[in-house]
């Protein structure tokens, strides 16, 4: 599988999944892909950004150098005051949620990438935000 950050002709973007390259060619001159906010299937592929992971502990987080230290403060805060910390049990909080088996809330944690694969497959629509190793006040 591959993920592709997409861009429809209005200026949406989107994450689309699929089994190579070629299946998304195929897709995308059949007019296959469509905007999931506007239906404009004239969609193309935008650059994306990424992680490697290292074998040793990193101080260093790549995506969270794309945001200001101001916002990223922001973004800490609004999450802290109004997300519940449910720490590693993330997928499961949600997949109740889901489903109906507890209230609707805002929850915040920890997923594993098979965790991931799991929500993603279950419907579950959740973001992941890239949060700053260190915070200096």
């Amino acid at each position: 599988m591959i993920a592709y950050d997409l861009k429809c002709g209005k200026g949406h973007t989107f994450e689309g999944w699929f089994d190579n390259s070629e299946s998304y060619e195929k897709q995308k001159n059949t007019a296959l892909i469509s905007c999931p906010i506007c239906n404009d299937t004239n969609v193309s592929k935008i650059l994306s950004t990424f992680s490697i992971k290292h074998s040793h502990p990193s101080t260093d987080n790549p995506g969270s150098k794309n945001i200001p230290a101001l916002h990223q403060k922001q973004i800490m805060n609004y999450l802290e005051k109004n997300f519940e910390d449910v720490g590693s049990n993330f997928a499961t909080e949600a997949l109740k949620i889901h489903y109906g088996v507890c209230e609707p809330r805002n929850i915040r944690g920890v997923s594993s990438d098979e965790e991931e694969k799991t929500l993603r497959k279950e419907g579950v629509n959740f973001i992941k935000i890239p949060i700053p190793v260190s915070s200096q006040d």
